[in-house]
């Protein structure tokens, strides 16, 4: 069974969802995608090949659209969390906790 998608990279650890800076970093890598979602090559980035690890584009949308209509942050943040490519996420984690050793 593959890794829970919160810990990828990173066994054991997941965003803080109740923590603003994390929230907040959350919200601002999930506008990024939503950018490249309206660029011209966001087909080809987004929807990849068969064995891309990238969410489809309307999945995207569809968290996004759950996470805005949400009244919890911390809901929210999970949602949006679950939009964003396992690159990002790592990234966010390394960020937050140091790289993976």
């Amino acid at each position: 069974m593959s890794a829970p998608a919160a810990s990828v990279g990173h066994p054991g650890r997941c965003p803080l969802w109740s923590d603003p800076a994390h929230q907040a970093a959350i919200t601002a890598a999930y506008d990024s995608l939503c950018q490249a979602l309206t660029g011209p090559i966001a087909p080809l980035r987004l929807v990849g090949g068969r064995g891309s690890t990238a969410p489809l584009a309307h999945r995207v949308r569809e968290l996004g659209r759950l996470a805005r209509a949400s009244a919890q942050p911390e809901r929210a943040a999970l949602l949006r969390w679950g939009a964003l490519p396992v690159a990002v996420r790592h990234d966010l984690l390394a960020g937050w906790y140091g790289r993976a050793a």
